[in-house]
């Protein structure tokens, strides 16, 4: 059950933002800019800087969904102020 702070989830995805396809990019600028329609293609780096200046963490845990596709059960702990991603669900019944 890998947990990280807010801050940590933060740079975890900007650096898997500076690692993405181009062709991702303008997926990743929709979610943090869903009003906003880009003029150019995004760019890495701007999108990287914008996380790193401090996202809310819905915003981390609705980003880390289009950046990181493989990880499930990303949620937010307001207790403890912290991302948790890839747990067991257990409790649910079909």
């Amino acid at each position: 059950m890998p947990t990280l702070s807010t801050t940590e989830a933060a740079e975890t995805l900007a650096r898997g933002v500076e690692k993405v396809k181009p062709s991702d990019l303008p997926e990743i600028y929709s979610e943090l800019f869903p009003e906003e329609a880009p003029v150019s293609p995004p760019v890495a780096s701007e999108i990287v800087e914008h996380i790193r200046s401090g996202l809310e963490a819905e915003e981390i845990v609705d980003l880390w969904n289009v950046v990181f596709p493989q990880d499930r059960n990303v949620w937010y702990n307001e207790e403890t102020n912290s991302i948790h991603f890839n747990e067991e669900v257990a409790g649910y019944v079909d």
